[in-house]
């Protein structure tokens, strides 16, 4: 008995010295990285979310527009229509205001660096709270090297926020709490729909059978408060980014794209595999590798499309149950030992992985650089009304409107959408005393404006004649630019 307690005490401090030398790797890695990515400017949805923030410190929880009485279907707002919602004459975005609202303190700290920072430790608080779940080193390494996920770490976005949500209701669960995982739980599928999945897995495969009675119970009853309160302030039941969510087509360019990535981003689907091969042979937890490998497959196919930051952003919430089971797979003796095996699976797995973050920053830092030129061409432009006709180039363009960089001047941006109202359209530039306005165009140009913007039924508010026309100089993007000038 002596004799075993010795073993089993080697094994543990073998264990503990492992995760202390892999999680010093990933602090010098991330830490490395998050000064090397600190020239990143928020683009696309990350410069939505910097901009809902800034409002969300002004007590702003919706978008402000002001030409909502000329335009009351919205039909110039400058966003996707994937990305808004209208509602009592507000738009909201489809992103939920939990981020915005959490972020905001930590904003007025230090702007994009604060959040960064927070992002930094409520990433490796997620690793040791995910440990103190079994005390399992190598499942905590393999959390914390075996995906790609630490690339939004340097970003503004929800993405370490829900990783933390969802390793802290894995963690409540296993302690059989009650209340708490499912209020939790609520607010991570509100904030990110396609978790319910995940959600529906960690209640069927580790929770027991009280706990997942109780902790649905909390669920429910806290999603029918979200629901009614939802429903009072945005007119719908349900979470805007279910409401707004893309129509389905399946693709097969889409699928196959994100399981390629499913499959370079997170390796440790690939060892899963693997252990589902060892789960038929000892014939253990087969149905549940069946049905997480059923439901993986199935986000392959269904997902309407591939995320949009060439990350496997809807596979995240899998991975650590992927960790779990396979590690499950293996008895309580065994768990605790770091073999040689395992030593030299989680080196090649940190490895790797440190080489993949280091490729994604050089890439994010890229499209960034083209994001941040572009905006200072257009900020060079004279005239601060830019009338765009491509929803995704005035939704990469965010940062030129006020106060979302300190950097840039004002500018007002109009999108065109097909059988916009010219009318409308020329009511809106005049109450904006827009004696000119710029036309921006990214080949292939879906809506042309016309050499000449007019209102035939009323001439007193002007006639809008073409210009100039030339490419942004110094840009790196063919954008083509049209002057029009009032007559």
């Amino acid at each position: 008995m002596e004799e075993e307690y010795t073993c089993f005490r080697f094994h543990m401090d073998q264990s503990k010295k492992a995760i202390g030398f892999f999680v010093s790797l990933g602090i010098l890695v991330l830490g490395f990285l998050f000064f090397n990515t600190k020239q990143i400017d928020p683009f696309s949805d990350f410069a939505l979310l910097e901009w809902q923030i800034k409002l969300a410190l002004q007590g702003k929880f919706y978008l402000p527009y002001d030409s909502f009485l000329l335009d009351p279907n919205f039909q110039f707002f400058p966003l996707p229509d994937l990305f808004f919602h209208v509602y009592n004459g507000f738009v909201y975005s489809t992103f939920p205001n939990f981020y915005p609202i959490f972020s905001a303190p930590f904003y007025v700290i230090n702007g994009q660096f604060g959040i960064r920072f927070v992002q930094f430790v409520l990433f490796f608080v997620s690793i040791y709270i995910f440990y103190q779940i079994k005390k399992d080193g190598i499942a905590t390494i393999l959390l914390l090297f075996g995906s790609s996920i630490p690339i939004y770490i340097f970003l503004i976005h929800d993405t370490i926020l829900f990783f933390f949500l969802e390793i802290s209701i894995l963690y409540l669960v296993h302690r059989k709490w009650n209340v708490l995982p499912g209020i939790l739980s609520i607010c991570l599928v509100w904030m990110r729909p396609e978790m319910a999945v995940s959600i529906f897995l960690i209640l069927l495969f580790f929770s027991q059978e009280k706990n997942w009675r109780n902790i649905t119970i909390t669920f429910m009853l806290t999603g029918f408060v979200f629901s009614i309160v939802n429903k009072i302030t945005l007119g719908t039941f349900f979470p805007l980014r279910f409401v707004k969510s893309p129509e389905f087509h399946f693709s097969t360019n889409t699928s196959l794209f994100l399981f390629k990535i499913l499959l370079e981003q997170i390796p440790i689907f690939i060892l899963f595999i693997i252990y589902l091969i060892k789960a038929i042979s000892q014939k253990k937890n087969l149905y549940q590798y069946l049905t997480i490998i059923f439901v993986t497959f199935l986000l392959v196919l269904i997902s309407p499309n591939t995320g949009g930051h060439n990350t496997p952003r809807y596979f995240y919430g899998l991975f650590p149950l992927y960790i779990l089971l396979l590690r499950n797979n293996d008895n309580e003796r065994t768990i605790t030992k770091f073999t040689k095996t395992w030593g030299v699976i989680c080196f090649i797995l940190s490895l790797y992985q440190i080489n993949l973050l280091f490729q994604k920053s050089k890439e994010l830092t890229k499209i960034s650089k083209y994001q941040t030129n572009t905006m200072s061409e257009i900020s060079k432009l004279e005239n601060n009304v830019l009338v765009f006709n491509n929803s995704d180039f005035s939704f990469v363009s965010l940062p030129v409107l006020e106060n979302i960089s300190s950097h840039q001047t004002k500018k007002d941006i109009l999108l065109l959408r097909p059988n916009f109202s010219k009318k409308t359209f020329i009511q809106i530039l005049s109450a904006k005393n827009a004696d000119s306005f710029v036309f921006l165009e990214l080949p292939p140009s879906p809506i042309p404006l016309g050499p000449i913007v007019t209102d035939p039924e009323n001439r007193k508010l002007g006639e809008y004649k073409m210009e100039k026309h030339y490419q942004l100089p110094d840009a790196l993007l063919p954008i083509q630019i049209t002057e029009y000038k009032r007559q």
